[in-house]
């Protein structure tokens, strides 16, 4: 998980696999780290100080995996420091360092010279803490692009991440068999016919162009139905794709369903998913929003009820 409270959010779901936190130590979250069992990724000595006098206090080990700059410069310790200080945070009391991680700055790794670069760079940090007598357990920087892509990056352990969701990152170089798991849909909550030239929403981007019937779905951006869809989205009602018109609203969006059979209040509106083999899925979503769909699948609001099928 990235944050602490999902991490502890899937330990009071009843979740007892290892969890590791992606973001590492975060500000006075070292006593919850070890109070849920949680294995943090880390990528410098004072987060390893902090956790291990918050080991010690506990009378605990905390095993923590370490994060090494490969090329993303986001966070990370640099490879020419890797193993002084690698060893360092072993050495600590109430720490052991049992994973080394990395991540790709090109997601879809379109560019193999520069992704082979990142894992022959991160293996030679391997090979050198090893060399130290530090031969950790885990070992992992691919993701999705990378699990299909580069075996080599595989190491002991990968990350998938846009896999998971049912979408290839690299379906232009590589097919890959597998399905979208994520279906977002709505309600039609109201209806209504307007005259020509009525205008629709916020700012009166939209005016009806005849004699129209407007259905309003409840969906809007605090829900993760981003703006940018305003005159520009599609929805799945009856199998059909009908237009959204109008600015997206916080809460509410309105389509146009003039061109389609009878709707009533209540009907399904689909906005990610399948409809009588019509297809809107998050990829579709992303390039009509002008993002990508990795902001799609993660932006669906937190009021949205989830409901889970299988598994």
């Amino acid at each position: 998980m990235a944050h602490l409270e999902e991490a502890i959010e899937l330990r009071h779901a009843g979740i007892t696999c290892p969890v590791f936190l992606l973001f590492g130590l975060e500000p006075d979250g070292a006593s919850e780290i070890l109070q849920h069992d949680l294995t943090p990724v880390i990528w410098s000595l004072e987060q390893a100080e902090v956790l291990s006098a918050e080991a010690c206090r506990a009378g605990r080990t905390l095993s923590v995996h370490v994060k090494v700059d490969t090329g993303m410069g986001r966070v990370g310790i640099l490879p020419e420091n890797a193993q002084k200080e690698i060893c360092q945070i072993h050495n600590l009391p109430g720490l052991t360092v049992e994973g080394l991680s990395s991540h790709f700055s090109d997601a879809e790794l379109e560019d193999p010279d520069v992704a082979a670069e990142q894992v022959a760079l991160f293996a030679r940090v391997a090979l050198g803490l090893e060399k130290a007598g530090l031969d950790l357990p885990f070992k992992h920087m691919a993701n999705s692009a990378a699990v299909i892509r580069f075996p080599d990056a595989h190491f002991t352990m990968v990350r998938p991440g846009l896999m998971l969701y049912g979408y290839n990152p690299v379906s232009a170089f590589e097919p890959l068999d597998i399905r979208p798991v994520m279906r977002l849909s709505t309600r039609v909550i109201a209806i209504k016919t307007v005259p020509q030239g009525t205008p629709i929403s916020y700012g009166r981007t939209f005016r009806a162009p005849r004699v129209s019937r407007i259905a309003t779905i409840s969906v809007g951006y605090a829900d993760g139905f981003f703006r940018t869809l305003s005159g520009k989205g599609r929805v799945l009602i009856q199998g059909q794709e009908v237009p959204v018109v109008g600015r997206v609203c916080m809460d509410l969006t309105m389509v146009d369903i003039t061109e389609i059979g009878p709707v009533q209040v209540g009907d399904e509106a689909i906005l990610i998913g399948e409809s009588d083999h019509v297809k809107l899925w998050a990829d579709r979503v992303a390039e009509m929003a002008g993002t990508i769909p990795y902001e799609i699948l993660t932006s669906v609001g937190t009021r949205v009820k989830r409901v889970y099928h299988g598994g």
